[in-house]
């Protein structure tokens, strides 16, 4: 990983593969041999708060991979990281953005987020990568359930719903408490 081009504070995911049976002789001090591979490099980007949205508009995702959207909490963010298919080339590239339309209710316990995909010009380049979004703050001491609703032209994603509006799956946040 020393060859790519990264700045301090870039966040990665790879993957690393371990040869087991053909280890050197530097397992006595605990370092493998090991390949890593599929090196992304992707951004922490805020969600979007709009009030004005009164309905859901955005173009349709090419795919939302299978690779299941996971949460990671820093200490003062919690990060939503999850993989997808975007056009790549033109004078208006691709964009996602994860949108909040209205204000949280804490009496409901719910809170709705967009995926809105802005497809940019028509091309036939496409690429595939990670995309990372910290999520709104919510109070600690009680469990939320957070929707995200989309389109996407596929999606394997195992907690998936459909209705009339769009796609979506959902998952329960409850941020841990960090003043420890």
């Amino acid at each position: 990983m020393q060859s790519e081009d990264f700045e301090e504070g870039d966040r990665l995911f790879a993957s690393v593969s371990v040869d087991f049976d053909n280890q050197g002789t530097q397992i006595a001090n605990y370092i493998y041999n090991a390949a890593i591979s599929g090196i992304h490099q992707f951004d922490c980007k805020n969600y979007t708060f709009d009030d004005t949205m009164t309905q859901y508009q955005s173009d349709t995702i090419p795919t939302l991979y299978a690779i299941e959207p996971f949460i990671n909490y820093r200490r003062d963010d919690t990060i939503l990281t999850f993989a997808y298919l975007h056009e790549t080339e033109g004078s208006t590239p691709s964009s996602l953005e994860l949108v909040q339309p209205k204000q949280f209710d804490a009496t409901s316990k719910t809170d709705t987020l967009y995926l809105v995909y802005n497809k940019g010009e028509e091309k036939e380049s496409k690429s595939s990568d990670y995309i990372s979004f910290k999520l709104p703050q919510y109070p600690v001491d009680t469990d939320i359930k957070v929707v995200i609703r989309y389109h996407s032209t596929l999606s394997n994603f195992t907690q998936v719903g459909k209705d009339k509006t769009s796609d979506y799956f959902s998952f329960t946040y409850n941020r841990p408490d960090t003043s420890n």
